[in-house]
């Protein structure tokens, strides 16, 4: 018995059950649940206005909960129908924005060193804990300096390393890398996933970005309209999504109404394409990496390769760098992306192959 409380204890170290929040008439957060590990990262991942931000808020105690109850580490912390509501400080949290929020009057040993000094860490612990945090971000040689004298990347460091000293419970991160250009993103988002796992801290991270979400949760829940619409691994949500919103939001994809009937797909009542087994009234989704489109002169007979092969012609093209990108047309007028190794000119006719096992159904009453 006591074997199975601590494996429950270890399987919810935060948890959110039915959490409701409005904001004047406007619900912004319908009955959010979602239970998180000790030392793994949750990404909260959506678009603007999804919610993610007013859960990582309510998570943190700057805002309070309508309805609902939040959890950690088995202690409730906002419970309003049993009126809990623990204040944010004493929930010893730490937090890292997107502003950074350093003290501009205060170096960067002083603006780490500060969450330490009101933990009341004596000085001489103090200065090496500091230091180590420092080290670990790669800020030593610039402790004495101020962050009006930094780069946008260099004082995300700083607000990093001040939140990771004091060694908080639970590290809550709001799209701390929006306010950065995308080279300096993809760099900072590694360090950040790497930050984690190496101090297995249990973390919040909200972002906008899915590379960033990828990158640094081990598990990613999609919001959508003030709910969690899918929460998995990354690795699950790009390969079998449960939704066709799913589907379309993580990756590139190209997904289409569907109707099954005498062992054929009809799609978007545009293409018949065979469909044996399949299921009836879904949306159909296949990656754009599984679409291969070349000119219709280099094109390989029809089925030679067992792939759906559909006629059309080329509307559009993106260089990727290793490939291109292709937007096609089919005579019937179904709109495909698809990738190709060689350029097409946009007017030309290509052919279009789909890997049938790589086409996945999505139950329309989910989409």
């Amino acid at each position: 018995m006591e074997a199975m409380r601590q494996e429950s204890e270890q399987s919810e170290f935060l948890a959110c059950s039915e959490v409701g929040k409005c904001f004047g008439h406007e619900r912004v957060l319908r009955g959010v649940s979602f239970a998180l590990p000790r030392g793994q990262c949750l990404a909260l991942l959506g678009e603007s206005g999804c919610g993610k931000s007013t859960l990582l808020n309510i998570i943190a105690g700057i805002l309070s909960a309508d309805e609902g109850r939040v959890t950690v580490e088995g202690e409730v912390v906002d419970d309003p129908a049993g009126a809990v509501r623990v204040p944010m400080r004493q929930r010893r949290f730490a937090m890292v924005f997107q502003d950074f929020s350093l003290w501009p009057h205060m170096t960067v040993r002083q603006n780490v060193a500060f969450g330490l000094r009101v933990q009341g860490v004596a000085r001489k612990q103090r200065q090496q804990q500091v230091d180590e945090a420092l080290d670990r971000v790669a800020m030593s040689a610039f402790a004495s300096k101020h962050p009006g004298a930094l780069s946008g990347g260099q004082q995300q460091r700083v607000a990093l390393a001040r939140a990771m000293v004091v060694k908080p419970r639970l590290l809550l991160l709001d799209e701390p890398l929006s306010a950065l250009d995308a080279k300096l993103r993809e760099s900072l988002r590694q360090e950040i996933a790497e930050l984690i796992h190496d101090l297995n801290m249990t973390s919040v991270y909200v972002t906008h970005d899915q590379l960033e979400a990828f990158a640094v949760g081990d598990r990613v829940a999609v919001m959508r309209a003030g709910r969690i619409e899918q929460i998995d691994t990354p690795a699950a949500l790009y390969q079998q999504p449960r939704t066709a919103y799913i589907a379309r939001f993580i990756g590139a994809s190209n997904v289409y109404p569907i109707t099954a009937s005498n062992g054929s797909l009809r799609l978007d009542d545009c293409e018949t394409l065979p469909g044996a087994g399949r299921e009836q009234g879904a949306y159909g989704l296949i990656r754009r990496e599984s679409v291969r489109i070349e000119s219709a002169d280099a094109a390989s007979p029809s089925h030679a390769d067992g792939a759906w092969r559909l006629s059309g012609h080329c509307r559009k093209i993106f260089f990727m760098g290793e490939h291109y990108e292709i937007l096609a047309h089919t005579a019937a007028g179904l709109a495909i992306r698809g990738l190709s190794r060689s350029p097409i000119a946009p007017g030309q006719p290509v052919a279009i192959h789909l890997n049938p096992a790589e086409f996945q159904m999505i139950p329309a009453e989910d989409a």
